[in-house]
């Protein structure tokens, strides 16, 4: 058995669910939802929610599932609104909702998969969970406020990197601290697997910035400075243009991933507390996964 096997029943389960929530609360516009919900996606967070609980060597069980189906559909219901904000036409290489339906729609379902999101977390009865949860959708929205509030803005490296970590990072410290609250796991480890969180999600957030500015640098021309344009920035600040220059995209963009490679590096050290093979294996598989640019 292939380690990557491990988790494949758990997310079969997971999509198992999401079908039977989105027909359990039909309304007519089920079919571009479960269309959506269904879009190409990597189930990112609940497979890390999988492995901080296999870390601690601990069973998946229905508590579990239910803080994976919370967080994949809370995630959704943030991409839902992020288009509108962002006026984006594309959503998991089909056309978003803010595109085929309008923003009054799409802000609809935005509230109706949080909704969802809510509903699951419900049928786990301990209440620390919601308080966790709560904690980190406020920090997550405030790192939303931030980032509209400084389009337009070269921040430091230091100040992008906390702004990512707000903003991305803190639905992955989400799952790793539901996760030790449901396992009672020594806060030692607890410490250790929300560094690894924290550093896992803003990482992947540097992954995506790099991948938008190979592809079609729209953050860039909706004023949100990432992390490869304030290198270029750093170093040609006279000079506002860099998506023309293949050979400047390539260079800010293979220094950001050296970044990212470097917090990386240093954040799977905070691992060192697991006798779990398999599980670090996947993580390691899943971190170079997010250390290429392609």
């Amino acid at each position: 058995m292939k380690p990557d096997d491990i988790l494949k029943p758990y997310i079969l389960s997971l999509e198992q669910s999401l079908k039977t929530l989105a027909e359990e609360n039909s309304n007519e516009l089920k079919e571009e939802i479960v269309g959506f919900l269904f879009a190409k996606s990597k189930r990112i967070r609940p497979v890390f929610t999988y492995l901080c609980t296999l870390l601690l060597n601990k069973d998946i069980d229905d508590d579990i599932q239910n803080v994976a189906l919370s967080l994949e559909l809370l995630h959704s219901a943030t991409l839902v609104h992020d288009d509108i904000i962002d006026e984006s036409l594309l959503r998991r290489a089909q056309e978003s909702f803010y595109s085929k339906l309008g923003s009054k729609k799409a802000v609809i379902i935005g509230d109706y998969l949080l909704s969802l999101s809510l509903s699951v977390l419900a049928q786990i009865k301990n209440i620390q969970i919601f308080e966790i949860f709560s904690r980190n959708i406020i920090n997550t929205i405030n790192g939303e406020i931030n980032q509209f509030n400084k389009r337009f803005s070269v921040l430091s490296e230091h100040d992008y990197l906390k702004k990512t970590a707000a903003k991305t990072a803190n639905l992955f410290v989400c799952a790793a601290q539901s996760v030790c609250e449901l396992k009672n796991a020594k806060d030692e480890h607890k410490k250790s697997l929300e560094n690894f969180a924290y550093s896992f999600g803003t990482v992947f957030q540097i992954n995506n910035d790099v991948k938008n500015l190979l592809s079609n640098a729209d953050d860039i021309l909706n004023g949100i400075y990432t992390l490869p344009y304030i290198y270029f920035k750093q170093e040609n600040p006279s000079c506002d243009i860099i998506k023309g220059d293949k050979n400047l995209i390539i260079k800010y963009a293979k220094k950001a991933q050296d970044k990212a490679s470097e917090i990386m590096s240093n954040a799977l050290n905070e691992l060192d507390f697991t006798n779990n093979i398999n599980a670090k294996n996947i993580l390691n598989d899943l971190c170079s996964s997010l250390l290429r640019m392609q």
